[in-house]
């Protein structure tokens, strides 16, 4: 659980430090993030959830913000969470691909777009519609892609961006955030294709993700192991 924590916890600092984001510290290390989009605002609290105190400043704060937000738990104390009515939304599952240090010098064919092509890809990959993106969203990705620790991908079928990921690369992992493929094109392999990408852009080492319920059986069958389960509670159950 602590290797996928730091990870997340990597992530979501980087989150944190962007432009665009909003955020309050927390005692023990914590933190409340706000992009302005509910589905990268997020809470960061590493300790037990011991006092009802903190709950009601996270819920001030993002009802400051006017925006649903998503609260991973790492070491317990559900109940003050749901004592002051957030719901379980599921859980994340912390998953690991060892490419056994064989990097690749396979060249990856380069393909030209622009962060809100990107963008695009990645909401409509999560299940949103195009025409409901909103101006918060293209303005978080742009962020993404002028943070140098970040690195947006798409994939392309022809004339037609059908995927994305993003990677977030440090000394000795390689992070993946929103892979997806568009749902129109799915079971053609292009997940598959992305993945081996990944393998040769991480150069060897190690690859880390958390899962939604619904990506689960493909991360499995490419060769992830199961590292732990994250429950995720939010004031929406409609998260994953």
């Amino acid at each position: 659980m602590n290797i996928t924590w730091n990870e997340f916890s990597f992530f979501l600092t980087q989150l944190k430090n962007l432009p665009v984001s909003k955020n309050i510290e927390l005692e023990n290390g914590g933190f409340c993030v706000s992009t302005g989009c509910s589905m990268e605002s997020w809470v960061f609290y590493p300790e037990r959830i011991y006092n009802a105190d903190v709950v009601e400043t996270v819920t001030e704060f993002f009802k400051d913000e006017k925006i649903s937000f998503m609260w991973p738990v790492y070491d317990g104390g559900e109940k003050f969470l749901e004592d002051s009515g957030l719901k379980y939304a599921g859980s994340l599952t912390g998953m690991i691909y060892d490419p056994e240090n064989s990097a690749s010098e396979c060249e990856i064919s380069k393909i030209n777009f622009n962060f809100k092509d990107w963008a695009r890809t990645a909401w409509c990959g999560f299940g949103g519609k195009e025409d409901e993106i909103s101006e918060k969203y293209f303005e978080l990705v742009e962020a993404f892609d002028k943070n140098p620790k970040f690195s947006l991908h798409l994939h392309k079928t022809e004339n037609k961006f059908d995927g994305s990921f993003m990677l977030l690369d440090e000394p000795d992992s390689t992070g993946v955030y929103y892979f997806a493929t568009v749902p129109e094109m799915r079971r053609r392999g292009i997940a598959f294709s992305m993945m081996k990408d990944i393998c040769r852009l991480s150069r060897g080492k190690k690859i880390f993700l958390q899962s939604t319920p619904a990506g689960l059986p493909f991360y499995k069958k490419f060769g992830f192991k199961e590292l732990c389960k994250i429950p995720v509670y939010s004031d929406s159950c409609d998260v994953f």
